[in-house]
């Protein structure tokens, strides 16, 4: 279900006439990233629709959302004093977003983000507006803070975005290998949530949808694009995002962090090295699942979406997707293949993440999976 606040489809930034007039905007505020901001056309399209307002765009700097781009962003929010923010761009300009608005008031930054003693106190209403499909920050109530390569989440319902405008025409400009990592961050955002320990009816149902969408159109997105692939691609993020805010993600989450904050895997990508072994894992002990529902039935919706008869097909048909999209699954190719390495991902595993996981895990049947790969 799309709600009011949700406005999918080509030329849906104009969307945002609406929302100025609803609001009565006199200051806009743009927080984008540099590349994507002018190569999806998004740049010129809303110089175009705010010629007659007010409004500064200000891009991040970094590429995952830390902590120095964040006091940048809440700097030029308290210079400036917007009405309105617009965020443009991937899931780190979303969560760089999300976050400076609500923290704009923080004085104790670093020391309130590590320890969640932060306070929550939106300064004005914000639209995200993603240019990758898959991240789905466009629909969550967290958001991803890096300090010192370890990650950290802001969590609230005042966090999650006023409005969400996905115009398909601007996620279609995304690079092949940004849009694979995007995409199968979907898809894995999807089949987790059906797992984790926080899933509900509702979740279950955001993701059926999502895998509905991705499964089909996730290949000719990456080697194919079309808009009507894109288009499905964009709904299987918001869909994919739905389903996590209410369930969090789990086990291949947790660890995916440090492959990208210390290797500097995409996301995505990082998340797909590890998500065939999970499942693997969690289903060969379903007997020691700790869930209120069936974990064996959660197992057969998955196996129904992807078209397969078991676990282990299931493995296949992920790792089949991520090759056919680009996705390179070989440490030894990665230049992640010494003992150290893994050492570093080990001592950086998200335990929040990781407490979503339907049965217990403890570090050495991590490390069994990454040293496996070595």
């Amino acid at each position: 279900m799309i709600q009011d606040y949700e406005f999918i489809g080509k030329n849906c930034l104009e969307n945002i006439k609406f929302i100025i007039k609803e609001k009565k905007i006199k200051k806009i505020l743009i927080l984008a990233g540099k590349n994507s901001f002018k190569i999806s056309g998004a740049q010129e399209r809303l110089e175009k629709i705010l010629s007659n307002i007010t409004h500064r765009t200000f891009f991040k700097t970094n590429e995952l959302p830390n902590l120095l781009d964040l006091k940048k962003f809440i700097a030029i929010i308290n210079s400036f004093k917007p009405d309105l923010i617009v965020a443009v761009g991937g899931g780190a300009v979303l969560d760089l977003a999300k976050t400076s608005s609500c923290l704009f008031r923080e004085n104790n930054l670093e020391e309130n983000i590590k320890n969640s003693t932060y306070k929550i106190k939106k300064v004005c209403p914000v639209v995200a507006i993603p240019t990758t499909a898959g991240s789905g920050a466009e629909a969550t109530s967290n958001a991803v803070i890096y300090i010192d390569k370890i990650k950290y989440s802001i969590e609230s319902s005042k966090i999650k975005p006023d409005y969400i405008l996905v115009d398909t025409e601007l996620v279609m400009s995304a690079p092949a290998s940004v849009a694979a990592a995007a995409g199968m961050d979907a898809i894995a955002q999807a089949i987790e949530s059906l797992i984790s320990k926080k899933s509900t009816p509702e979740s279950v149902e955001f993701s059926k949808k999502s895998l509905e969408y991705s499964l089909p159109s996730f290949e000719n997105h990456i080697n194919r694009k079309n808009f009507e692939n894109t288009y499905r691609m964009s709904l299987a993020a918001l869909n994919a995002g739905k389903a996590i805010n209410i369930s969090k993600t789990t086990a291949p989450h947790a660890v995916s962090y440090p492959f990208t904050s210390y290797f500097g895997i995409k996301h995505g990508h990082a998340v797909v090295l590890t998500l065939p072994d999970f499942f693997i894992l969690n289903f060969k002990n379903l007997k020691h699942a700790k869930v209120n529902f069936d974990l064996e039935k959660r197992f057969k919706i998955i196996f129904k979406v992807f078209k397969v008869t078991n676990i282990f097909n299931l493995e296949k048909k992920i790792k089949k997707i991520s090759e056919n999209t680009g996705l390179e699954l070989n440490f030894n190719k990665l230049k992640i293949n010494k003992k150290n390495q893994i050492n570093v991902i080990l001592r950086n595993i998200n335990t929040q993440r990781l407490a979503n996981n339907p049965i217990d895990i403890q570090v050495h049947d991590i490390e069994k999976i990454l040293l496996s790969k070595i």
